[in-house]
């Protein structure tokens, strides 16, 4: 990294840092406000929305790149387009509640404008073949695109949690490309987020809101689409770098599904939150999901030439391990219960 990036990046973070304190003091003037609930993993009212500030900064820069790096016109125009649309529909519901099929509405036609200029996804490498995939990689992109930027707003629950995965996720991929304009740009999106994860950490003086988790996982759907169709980094790698939160969101997503509960109604059924429930703090569990996610970033870099193997055995090793911790927490539940009737 230049001197150049090096400052540039580092004042990027303190833009971030300085303008999620402004906007701490804005949402509080304006009720902007997170309010406890039984299905909260806080208990005192806290400003949310704050993602909005490092989706502009990160934004600003992406609207700067065509100029820069004219060559990857298509990603700037998936993410400035798509990932503008996902953080307001994000930010008029942190403001007013809307309904989940509005909100999924918009996620689905972000998705479709970043799969127009990306190219969709005609096939995915295996790290030592590549599956041809025909049309039906489009229909697999898009799925996977919507419920990327749904699982992200699930996993965001408890302070520092989802920001601390993206500067994780976004500086891993950063280095895998190290030397190209994605690279710049993750590492924009890492320091960009990074300020905001300052103010974030436990205990939080603020939340992200829908703007800025649902925006966080359209824009690692679009990096991993572009590294996958320009051969600079499998989509699997992506896959590796957000297992973490992958396996928790969509095991949960089954086991709700199973048990006939709504699907979109809020709820604390996330294993991260069952964490919270059986009394751990808040930043044990965000450091236990980080350090997890960690291990897997450095499994990516190392071996990303087996990367199929590698995506197969840390999905079925955390799946594993969701289940047991899972049955676990659901074991103590029901024996407290009992004690209580």
């Amino acid at each position: 990294m230049t001197f150049f990036s090096l400052v540039f990046f580092s004042g990027l973070a303190l833009l971030s840092c300085v303008g999620t304190k402004l906007y701490i003091n804005y949402a509080r003037q304006e009720a902007i406000l997170d309010i406890p609930n039984e299905r909260s993993s806080h208990t005192l009212p806290t400003p949310r929305g704050g993602g909005v500030i490092f989706v502009a900064l990160f934004l600003a820069v992406i609207l700067l790149c065509p100029f820069i790096f004219p060559r990857e016109a298509s990603l700037w125009l998936a993410l400035s387009g798509g990932g503008l649309a996902v953080a307001a529909v994000g930010w008029s519901d942190d403001r007013k509640t809307l309904p989940a099929w509005k909100r999924l509405g918009v996620h689905s036609i972000a998705v479709l404008w970043a799969l127009y200029h990306l190219g969709g996804m005609l096939s995915l490498s295996l790290g030592f073949a590549t599956l041809p995939l025909g049309y039906i990689g489009h229909v697999l992109a898009f799925i996977g695109g919507v419920w990327m930027v749904n699982l992200y707003n699930f996993m965001d629950g408890i302070d520092g949690l989802a920001a601390g995965e993206a500067v994780l996720a976004a500086s891993t991929g950063a280095f895998l490309t190290k030397g190209t304009p994605v690279s710049f740009a993750l590492f924009a999106l890492a320091a960009s987020v990074l300020g905001f994860l300052i103010w974030n950490w436990s205990p939080a003086k603020v939340f992200m809101g829908d703007a800025g988790s649902g925006f966080l996982g359209f824009t690692f759907f679009c990096f991993a689409l572009y590294t996958e169709n320009t051969n600079t980094v499998p989509l699997l790698t992506w896959a590796v770098l957000v297992s973490v939160f992958a396996v928790d969101a969509t095991l949960t997503l089954i086991m709700r599904a199973r048990r006939r509960k709504r699907l979109s109604e809020a709820h604390r059924d996330h294993l991260y939150q069952q964490f919270i429930k059986a009394g751990f703090r808040h930043s044990s569990v965000t450091i236990i999901a980080l350090l997890l996610g960690f291990c897997a970033s450095l499994a990516a870099f190392f071996f990303s030439h087996y990367i199929f193997l590698l995506f197969a055995t840390i999905y079925g090793l955390l799946g594993v391990l969701w289940l047991q911790l899972y049955r676990r927490f659901s074991s103590i539940t029901s024996k407290e219960a009992g004690k209580e009737s």
